[in-house]
Order: structure tokens, then sequence, then C-alpha cells
């Protein structure tokens, strides 16, 4: 098995982040496949969390990307709801890896408006629980599928959570915070004092200055050698490729998607359901 796609590498640079007896939670296709990939291979004492309600599922995902909590609820160990949830969070019992639209040099993120608040040009979810989740959090990570300067920029539109420096220490917060940004070009993590954003490595063909002209703000290359960040093992991508995610699902994240990936997603999920005559399994 030679070769691998950036899908498949971000899965495998995401899979590192869930260790130890917490809930996995994911908001990406590729950080939901990550988490499958920890329990099976690194970590089988986390529990996998689908939608904030189906705790210690066992499925594949489907073709409209994330857990699905209807699919989830056959083999869920448990269900829960968003009191528990974030009581758990409060906690300390969460990891989580989010998919915001925006993310700043200090590690502030947006998933709310972009443009002004009070005139925006888009709307989008709202900062649902995001300003609990940088507080509260133990294990915090971000995942941005495509690495540009509208993604990576130097301020956030509408701060929904809380990066690093002054305003974090005023409020004394010692939890919370993101410890990695994973993209397709890279792994990146912040300055504790909120002056920018650093590499950690960068995924393999891609140059310093290849990220620098996709980044917002001035990114300051390393002392020495960059890194190269790890490829996928064989045993990983066996495990991606034909036991969490044989529809490749994965593909809905890639930086640019191939067009009519949803309609075959679709088809190929379809055809695991239904019978030679016509109806389903």
């Amino acid at each position: 098995m030679t070769g691998f796609t950036v899908e498949e590498q971000v899965i495998s640079v995401l899979a590192g982040i869930y260790r130890g007896e917490v809930i996995a939670a994911a908001a990406t296709v590729s950080a939901d496949i990550a988490a499958r990939l920890a329990k099976a291979l690194y970590a089988p004492e986390i529990v996998l969390m689908a939608g904030g309600s189906m705790a210690g599922y066992d499925c594949a995902p489907t073709a409209k990307g994330l857990n699905d909590e209807w699919i989830a609820s056959a083999s869920a160990v448990r269900g829960s709801d968003w009191i528990e949830t974030f009581d758990l969070i409060s906690a300390g019992k969460y990891a989580i890896c989010m998919g915001p639209v925006q993310v700043d040099r200090t590690g502030s993120c947006n998933i709310s408006v972009l443009g002004d608040w009070a005139r925006p040009k888009v709307a989008m979810i709202g900062s649902r629980g995001i300003p609990d989740d940088l507080v509260r959090l133990s294990e915090l990570t971000f995942h941005v599928r495509r690495h540009t300067p509208r993604a990576l920029v130097e301020r956030v539109d509408f701060r929904c959570g809380l990066g690093f420096g002054p305003d974090r220490e005023k409020l004394g917060l010692t939890r919370g915070e993101p410890r990695m940004l994973v993209t397709d070009l890279g792994v990146f993590d912040f300055d504790r004092d909120g002056a920018g954003m650093r590499v950690r490595s960068l995924h393999p063909g891609v140059s310093f200055d290849d990220v620098a002209r996709a980044t917002g703000f001035e990114l300051f290359p390393p002392r020495g050698a960059i890194p190269v960040t790890p490829p996928p093992t064989e045993e990983e991508l066996y495990w991606i490729r034909e036991r969490l995610d044989p529809l490749g699902v994965r593909r809905l994240d890639s930086p640019v998607p191939p067009p009519g990936l949803l309609a075959e997603l679709a088809e190929r999920e379809r055809s695991l359901w239904t019978t030679p005559a016509g109806g389903t399994r």
C-alpha cells in the first residue's frame, strides 16, 4: 500500500489527540474518522460521541459526512443530553476537534458571522458551545481543511472562542486553549503570550513559502530545519480505507472536493442498504 492523500495525512495527525479516558467529539469528517482510528489502534479507552447524544457507538461515517445520531443509536452504549455534555466538558472529560471558519494569529476562532456583526456578509451557525469549550475543555484542536488567507486571518471577524494572550490571562483561564491547528499544509500551534502562530511541521512536499503565502498574517520561520509531518502508517491506511471509511467520505474534507462527490457518496451508500430486489436491508 503506497501513497496517501492529504485527507489521510490529516486523519493520521488528528488521531494523536485522542488519548486517555476522555469523550472524543469531532466537528469535521477527518476528525470523526481520526477518533475512530485512535480508538481502534491506540486508545481503546476513549468513548466516541455522536452529536452530543449517543455515546460509545460503533458505525462507519455516512454520506452526509459527520456521525449520524440516528444510525449511531443502533450501536451506542447509552444516550446522553446537552446538560450532561456541558457538565462533562466543565469536568475536563472532553477532547474535541473543531472546524472553525476563521482562526487568527492568537488562536481565537469564528463560526458565527463574516463581516460586521450588525450587517454581516455571511451569517453562519452562531457561537454554539465554543465560548464554554475554549474555557473548560481538557483538549482542543482546530482542523481547517483549506489553508488560505481567508481562513487564517489577522483578526477574526467575530470572536466566538478566546485564544491566547492578555485577555485569557486576565480571566485566569487555565484550560480550553487550542493546543494545535491542523490544515492541508501542516501542523501549527500558538505562542502562549499571543505573539503568533508557530509551525510545528509541514506536510510532505510543502515549503515554508507555500504556507506563508497562504496565511493572512505574518508567519515567522522557526529556527533550524522545519520537521516534516510523519506520513500515515500502512496500518493506519488499511484501517482508514478498508475498515473505517470504505465509502471515501473523507474526501468531503479535500481542499478541492471533486465534482459530483456528494451524489457519488449517496449512491454508494444507497447500494449498501438496498437488496437486489429493490428493498432495504
